[in-house]
Order: C-alpha cells, then structure tokens, then sequence
C-alpha cells in the first residue's frame, strides 16, 4: 500500500461518517442510548481528535494519542464535527508528506502509568486510523439501528467483511446459476 492509497482509504472513511452525519438531527447526535452512556457526538469527536494527535504528532515528532484534548463542542454540533471532517479531508488529501521520515514515532500510556515509545510508520498509522475510525462507526451504527435510524448498508463494516461478504455472496450466486439453467 503506498501513502497516497493510505490516505484515500481514510478519507473514504470519514466520506461515509459525513453522509450519515448530514442525516443527524442534533439531538440525535447527542443523545445517548440504553447501549452505551456515549453519544454519536462523543464517538465523533473521538474519531476527529486521533486525527488530529496523528497531524500534530508528525509535526512534534511523536504521535501521542492518548494525549488529546476532549474538545466538548465536537460531542454538541454537528456543524463544527462537520468544519473539523472536512479539514481533515483537505489535510489528508492536500497535505505534502514527503517532508516527514518513513518511520515514526508513537507515545502510550501503559496501565501503569508510565509512557512507553515504539516505532511506527506514517502508512501503518493511516492504516490504524482508518480501522479505529470504523471500529466507532460500528458502535454509531448500533447506537443509531437501535434508534430506528436506517443506514447504509456497509456502514461500520470492516473493509475485510465487506470483501468477505462480497466472495460469499458471489459464491452462492454461482452456486444458486450452476442450479437453474
């Protein structure tokens, strides 16, 4: 996987959190569920600020993920969820990288407290980007199909169990053609 194919699966991604969010009402946004004491606001913010500990992490040269700011105003609008969305488009899209090293590095608490520092690289860290933002995308999707929200299909769906479900289904396809002449 090159940077530039990195980068436009993440942006990919975030294009399908803004479909949904457009759909919002705010109190939909803001409001909890029976499932979890978080909202769809809250999970958004936490998705934008790991963006924005990757940007700011490759400028201070170290990502740090854990050390983010918590900014309420994400979990309460839409509008501004929305302004920081598409910043983070332009930076993944527009930003040139070439400037930064191949390796990077990446700062975690430990349970004890004590902060450990590992290797990483800028591709590797879109990639767990991407997968973090549609771990929460699955959890907004829950949250929202138990408030009878309907939602794309593949919404929170991991791009390996869509590829999965796509062979599947093709596979019965088949199957079900080879049957019926």
């Amino acid at each position: 996987m090159t940077l530039t194919d990195a980068r436009q699966f993440n942006i990919y991604t975030l294009s399908e959190l803004e479909s949904v969010l457009l759909h919002l009402s705010v109190e939909q946004y803001k409001k909890s569920t029976s499932l979890s004491p978080s909202s769809v606001g809250t999970h958004v913010r936490h998705i934008i600020e790991f963006y924005h500990c990757f940007f700011k992490g490759l400028d201070y040269g170290a990502i740090d993920y854990d050390n983010r700011p918590r900014n309420q105003l994400l979990e309460e609008s839409i509008e501004q969820a929305m302004d920081y969305l598409k910043n983070l488009h332009i930076l993944l899209g527009s930003q040139d990288m070439s400037h930064y090293p191949e390796t990077v590095s990446v700062v975690a608490v430990t349970n004890s407290g004590s902060p450990i520092e590992t290797s990483s690289s800028i591709i590797r860290e879109l990639l767990f980007l991407q997968n973090h933002t549609t771990h929460h995308l699955a959890l907004i999707a829950l949250m929202l199909t138990q408030e009878g929200i309907s939602l794309p299909v593949n919404f929170g769906v991991a791009t390996s169990t869509r590829q999965h479900r796509a062979r599947t289904e093709g596979s019965a396809e088949a199957m079900t053609d080879s049957k019926h002449p």
